[in-house]
Parts: structure tokens; C-alpha cells; sequence
């Protein structure tokens, strides 16, 4: 009984390696976060362990503490795995975790019939780690499985990536994340089918929008100030930047997230100009969408989506981020008129 919804071709490779005893000692589990791939990996770590007739069955005591976090052969190494959970959360995986995972690994399974070991953000170890790693991966111990997720294998070492098989993890369609939202008992059909849609089909980021309606919140909000720094005058607009700016030296990811949602909305602007409103993402701002789209020509807003792009470039090679901003800001048409 796989937790993974959709998935298909990867759910189908793991069956086959279960059915004839020969699944990988390393799989890359590839795809943008919250698309799956922690849970997918969890379920690999109950297929190993379960006892059940069908594995991963999900009633047996091994599924069921793998399940509740609790099982002592399966460890998640990542960013924010931590024995102090007040700390600030690491920069990168260290060579410690990734030692700690070989001598770990040099131990018979505690509980179970495999350890597990799930690498959460691969791309993110360090050169020391990343070769610590490999030696593992070389010399792979027996009863020992290595996960690594990243959001693109090709940020790996390539000498890491070819010793894993790789299980490419894509967005869902719109209408099986509605479903599952509503199979869950959490939302209505309008409110499943708009939560599906800003998804772009990552089961995860739909459930926690859900569960955290503060999610929804910010997004509006950020909207909102993207509408009105397109509709300012220029001092509106690098007072936007500033205020972005700021941010972005007390956290980057939360402006990343913002630089995501300008393109996205710069996206849904070109698609109502090309007569395409059906597919857009934000269908609550389709008359704000409608009415910018009307005035501005296809050059124009191609010209502010590769803007939006060059910042996003900049910002990660560390250029200045308040005149990275202003850039932008002076890059964009005005809806005027």
C-alpha cells in the first residue's frame, strides 16, 4: 500500500525491484519540492522492512514506525536535521552527517531487516561530504539502502549520480491533486480545484495550503504587491525594492519565493494575452490579469518574464540585491493608460 499518489513509472520500477529481489542499493529521487519525494522515499524505506505479505503494507510494526518517525533504521540526513531544534538551520550537509552515515552504515540493522539512509537536498553537500558519500556509494554495504533527493540531479557529482538509479518525480495533473484534496475530506470542490491549481501539481505544497491557510495569505498579499508595484509610479516601485531588499538579506528563500510568483504571474498574464485564461494559475486575478494584458504588446511582456529571470540569476551570484531590485523595477512596463 504505497502513500505515494501518482507516480506511476517510479511506483512501477519499485515493484518490479521488490517482485524480483533486485532493487538498487541507491536511488535519486528527482523533482521540485513538495512533489513528493520524501514521501515516496519513506514508502521505499517500509518496501525494505515490511514483513507484511504486500510490501510496503502499511500495518506491520516495521511500516507503522517508520511511519510515526520512530524506526531506529531509517534516519533522515538533511539541513535541518539537528539534535537542537532552536538552532539556525545548516547551509550545507557537512562531511560529520555524511561520516556519520558511514559508520552508521557499517552497523547489522537494528530493528529491521535494512538501514536506510534519506539524503534530503543531496545537491546541498559540501565537496568534503559530496566525496564521503561517494566512497559509500562505491563500496555500498549490504543491508544498507541510500536515498538521495535533490531538486536537480545534475547538481550532483556526477561519479554520485551514476551510481543511483534515478526515479524522476514530476507535478501531478491538476484534477488527481484536486481529487486527493477531496478524497481527504479537507476541502470542498471550488476550494480543491483553485488549490490544485496554484499548486502546479505538487501534492505536498496543496496539503499544507490547506492545513496552513497562512500559505494562502502571503500569497495574496505578495500579489497584491505585485499589482500595485506594477501599476506605481517609479518611486513606488524602488520603494518595493528596498522594502524586498531588506528581506532578502534576513532570509533569501522567502524572496525567491516572491521572484517565483512575480514570473508566475507574469506567465498568466501572456497566457490571458494569447487567448489562453483557462490555463492560467491565478484564476481569482483573471480581471487584474485581463485588464494589464490588454495594454501591454506580446514584446512587452516576454521582455518582463527574461527581466524576471536575469534577476533571479544575479540575486544567485550574489549581485547587490537592492540594485539587482531596481534593475528589475526599471525593466518592467507600467500599466498605465
Amino acid at each position: 500500500m504505497w502513500l505515494t499518489v501518482g507516480h506511476d513509472g517510479a511506483l512501477r520500477t519499485l515493484e518490479r525491484g521488490l517482485r524480483d529481489a533486485r532493487l538498487a542499493h541507491a536511488y535519486m529521487l528527482v523533482g521540485p519540492r513538495h512533489v513528493g519525494r520524501m514521501t515516496l522515499a519513506l514508502d521505499i524505506a517500509r518496501a525494505v522492512n515490511c514483513i507484511g505479505e504486500s510490501p510496503p503494507c502499511s500495518e506491520c510494526e516495521q511500516c507503522t514506525r517508520i511511519a510515526g518517525g520512530l524506526h531506529a533504521d531509517v534516519r533522515v540526513v538533511g539541513l535541518d536535521g539537528q539534535d537542537d531544534a532552536d538552532a539556525a538551520p545548516r547551509a550545507a550537509i557537512s562531511i560529520g552527517q555524511v561520516r556519520d552515515v558511514q559508520r552508521e552504515s557499517s552497523l547489522k540493522p537494528y530493528e529491521g531487516s535494512c538501514r536506510v539512509f534519506i539524503v534530503d537536498g543531496a545537491e546541498q553537500l559540501t565537496d568534503e561530504a559530496a566525496n564521503c558519500l561517494l566512497k559509500i556509494l562505491e563500496e555500498p554495504p549490504d543491508q544498507v539502502m541510500l536515498l538521495l533527493l535533490a531538486l536537480d540531479g545534475g547538481a550532483l557529482l556526477p561519479t554520485i549520480a551514476s551510481r543511483c538509479q534515478r526515479l524522476e518525480l514530476k507535478p501531478l495533473p491538476i484534477p488527481l491533486v484536486a481529487e486527493e484534496l477531496m478524497t481527504r475530506g479537507a476541502v470542498d470542490h471550488d476550494d480543491a480545484e483553485r488549490i490544485a491549481r496554484l499548486s502546479k501539481g505538487r501534492l505536498g505544497w496543496a496539503i499544507r495550503a490547506v492545513t496552513r491557510p497562512e500559505l494562502l495569505e502571503r500569497r495574496a498579499s505578495t500579489l497584491e504587491a505585485i499589482e500595485k508595484a506594477v501599476r506605481g509610479d517609479l518611486e513606488e516601485r524602488f520603494q518595493y525594492a528596498a522594502s524586498v531588499a531588506g528581506r532578502f538579506r534576513e532570509g533569501r528563500e522567502a524572496v525567491r519565493q516572491d521572484l517565483t510568483l512575480w514570473m508566475e504571474w507574469w506567465r498568466d498574464v501572456l497566457l490571458v494575452r494569447e487567448g489562453l485564461a483557462e490555463s492560467i494559475t491565478n484564476l481569482s486575478r483573471l480581471d487584474a490579469l485581463s485588464e494589464l494584458a490588454g495594454r501591454l504588446s506580446l514584446v512587452q511582456v516576454v521582455g518582463a518574464v527574461r527581466a524576471i529571470e536575469e534577476t533571479r540569476d544575479h540575486l544567485e551570484r550574489n549581485v547587490n540585491p537592492r540594485l539587482a531590485l531596481e534593475n528589475l523595477m526599471l525593466a518592467l512596463p507600467r500599466a498605465t493608460g
